[in-house]
């Protein structure tokens, strides 16, 4: 299904960086709409049940539309790889949404976010797996990637989903 985050070709340098610290950390700004709080962790813990994070990811989703990468330039999301070996592997996503009553413009905006972070991610598997790749080769598969985890997400949601229905139904 998705074989870059399911590939496991660690480089030892990567799984050098910190040989104690590995998974997926979250922080996530106080002011950021609790909807969008609320489903970005959900879409964390399902991450985290399903793929491995060898080398601790430190995701920050602070309260602002865009953030600044490394060359300046305003964007939505950023994974940085540290040159010190003992620091992690940082990602920042924007999560600023200013809320004016369309829940169904919230719900695109976090769709948008959580497609960011795994977009990201797949930045992240593509250092562990050492891929080598043109720059908009590198681009190219993480949205690839971005995608397909994105859908096998909102497939086991909806599969969850219909499992409560069928409760639910059972019970009246």
């Amino acid at each position: 299904m998705n074989k870059l985050w399911n590939l496991q070709n660690y480089s030892a340098e990567a799984l050098h960086r910190t040989v104690r610290r590995d998974g997926l950390r979250v922080r996530i700004h106080p002011q950021v709409h609790p909807f969008l709080r609320r489903e970005v962790h959900t879409f964390v813990r399902w991450l985290r049940a399903n793929y491995p994070f060898p080398i601790r990811v430190n995701v920050y989703i602070p309260n602002t539309k865009k953030i600044r990468a490394n060359d300046g330039d305003l964007c939505y999301g950023r994974c940085f790889v540290p040159d010190d070996p003992d620091d992690s592997i940082t990602i920042d996503v924007a999560g600023g949404y200013d809320y004016d009553g369309d829940f169904r413009a919230l719900q695109n905006y976090t769709w948008g976010t959580i497609f960011m972070l795994a977009h990201e991610l797949g930045h992240y598997y593509q250092y562990l797996n050492r891929v080598s790749l043109t720059p908009r080769g590198i681009e190219w598969q993480a949205t690839y990637y971005a995608h397909r985890v994105q859908e096998a997400y909102y497939d086991a949601e909806w599969d969850e989903m219909d499992e409560w229905a069928e409760e639910r139904a059972d019970e009246s």
